[in-house]
């Protein structure tokens, strides 16, 4: 019987993994094979397609693959599924708009977002916004753990190895299969050989982006083991006490009585008794309504980092901080709602005096993020359980899925349009229009029918641009085209470049070509050798 038990120990120690090494089962190995496949589809089609449709495929399935992975089979926590649903969501505004800066804020909140969503499947919803902010902390700190991944996928137990071989025979054995079936698609099927042309029409491209998609993938592994078994850094509560009271009161007091000089002067624009503090001269309506928006902005992003801070640094009592601090804090958070609300009544007149760009609205979108979030500020000021990080990530998302599906530049591009049909605006800026990109073309195509001819001809420059240069291929040098010639020289026409703006631009340059043919023969004539000439 001795006997017996010393061999079953030897047998367990042999098969047990150093103390080093992850103990990795049969879903992980599963999670290892899913997670190669995503990363290289993102790298092959989201990454380097303008971040398109195929973007929104890889992200979805990024989500889905850390979801099922993660998921317990508890119950549901509300926190976390709210925001892997709301970074799911934003995927959308990358088939409703182009809009660089939206696309690039909804990269970075639907990631940070998905990393709150997956913390809380595995360690439960963080309270506190020391906590929230550790989970980026305890994800960043995973690539530590890369080569301790590394080294349990490929050095661990008989078991693991065996079954990463084995899913890579199946791999290996379904490429004859491939080989067959792949023809007779593309034969089959004119869709499915265009996005087959269009992957490998350049092969060395095509192994590039799949090598980075193969160097990124230790990363997404890592992240994965970590989490779920517990190997992460975590922000731990030291030995600092805060920062004495008195530095804080005596800055945030001189901030204070600055603000209220300023709220002092602002009486100038409505009592006459204070009018000797404008300068001389009267201010014009349009000087009111420019002046000083982007400068509030600054000031209201300055005041929020400022607060935060006093409030994470103030030395507390019983975990309290002390009132005078608060009040001060509640009066510069006042404030800034103030020169916000201001800001946004500035920007919606001038908005209404000169027209309607993505900036301007993208910049409203921002302030009216600052005021919830300065709301919330407040109320964490009083109520300890008020979260602003997260109040904020939320916030920012739902801001971005408005702005993206919704399409800013689209409605931008209709505001000024209408605004200049019905007479509100005296004139249009084309070049501005074209500048939106795919959501301009549709109304510069419909310019080009208006009653002004300085404005129809200049629609008619940008056209001539984008027929011959910026939308289409080869047509540079081409005395005349058609619409077959235009659909085979269009540019991005694979499927991870699907958005619908693009689809209808190309649409209205389609239609402008098939009702007006005579345009195509002298779109030469708009430009000389680099420069435009008025036609």
């Amino acid at each position: 019987m001795e006997i017996e038990n010393k061999a079953l120990e030897n047998e367990e120690l042999q098969n047990n993994l150093p103390s080093s090494l992850l103990n990795l089962t049969t879903s992980d190995t599963v999670f290892v094979v899913s997670a190669l496949a995503v990363v290289i589809f993102l790298s092959l089609f989201g990454l380097f397609s303008g971040f398109a449709l195929g973007y929104l495929l890889s992200a979805t399935l990024m989500i889905i693959l850390f979801t099922v992975y993660f998921a317990k089979g508890d119950k549901a926590r509300f926190l976390p599924i709210l925001c892997g649903l709301l970074a799911l969501a934003n995927g959308a505004i990358f088939i409703c708009t182009t809009n660089s800066s939206v696309r690039f804020f909804g990269v970075i909140i639907s990631f940070l977002l998905s990393l709150v969503c997956f913390d809380g499947f595995v360690n439960g919803t963080a309270r506190g916004n020391r906590k929230t902010f550790g989970i980026f902390y305890s994800a960043a700190s995973t690539i530590g753990n890369i080569g301790l991944t590394l080294k349990s996928i490929f050095a661990g137990n008989t078991c693991n190895k065996k079954l990463i071989g084995k899913a890579f025979i199946g791999l290996l054995c379904a490429v004859p299969v491939l080989i067959v079936v792949v023809p007779l698609l593309i034969s089959s099927d004119d869709a499915f050989r265009g996005m087959m042309s269009n992957i490998f029409s350049n092969t060395f491209s095509f192994v590039l982006k799949t090598i980075f998609g193969i160097s990124i993938c230790p990363f997404v592994i890592s992240y994965g083991f970590s989490l779920k078994s517990g190997r992460i850094a975590k922000i731990k509560k030291g030995n600092f006490s805060g920062i004495e009271n008195i530095y804080l009161i005596s800055f945030l007091s001189a901030i204070s009585v600055c603000y209220l000089l300023y709220l002092f002067s602002q009486l100038a624009y409505f009592f006459s008794a204070f009018k000797g503090f404008l300068p001389d001269g009267e201010i014009t309506y349009a000087q009111y309504a420019r002046k000083g928006f982007f400068e509030m902005c600054v000031i209201a992003v300055i005041n929020l980092i400022i607060v935060f801070s006093a409030l994470m640094l103030a030395k507390k009592k019983k975990d309290k901080v002390c009132h005078t601090i608060k009040a001060v804090a509640t009066f510069i958070s006042v404030f800034t709602l103030i020169i916000i609300a201001t800001a946004i009544s500035k920007m919606v007149l001038y908005i209404d005096a000169y027209g309607m760009t993505v900036l301007r609205l993208t910049t409203s979108a921002f302030m009216l993020f600052l005021s919830i979030v300065f709301i919330s500020v407040i109320l964490r000021i009083y109520i300890k359980k008020i979260n602003i990080i997260k109040t904020a990530l939320i916030t920012a998302g739902s801001i971005i899925l408005i702005l993206g599906t919704v399409n800013v530049n689209s409605v931008c591009a209709r505001y000024n349009y209408e605004s200049y049909k019905t007479k509100r605006l005296d004139t249009i800026d084309i070049q501005e229009l074209y500048e939106l990109g795919y959501e301009g073309i549709p109304y510069i195509v419909k310019l080009v029918e208006t009653e002004d001819f300085l404005v129809a001809n200049e629609a008619q420059q940008y056209l001539a641009e984008a027929y011959l240069y910026d939308y289409f291929d080869n047509m540079e040098n081409a005395e005349s085209f058609t619409v077959d010639d235009l659909k085979a020289n269009q540019k991005n026409k694979g499927f991870e470049h699907f958005n619908i703006p693009k689809v209808t631009a190309y649409n209205s340059l389609y239609e402008y070509i098939e009702s007006n043919p005579w345009f195509s023969t002298i779109c030469q004539s708009y430009f000389e050798e680099t420069e435009r000439v008025y036609y």
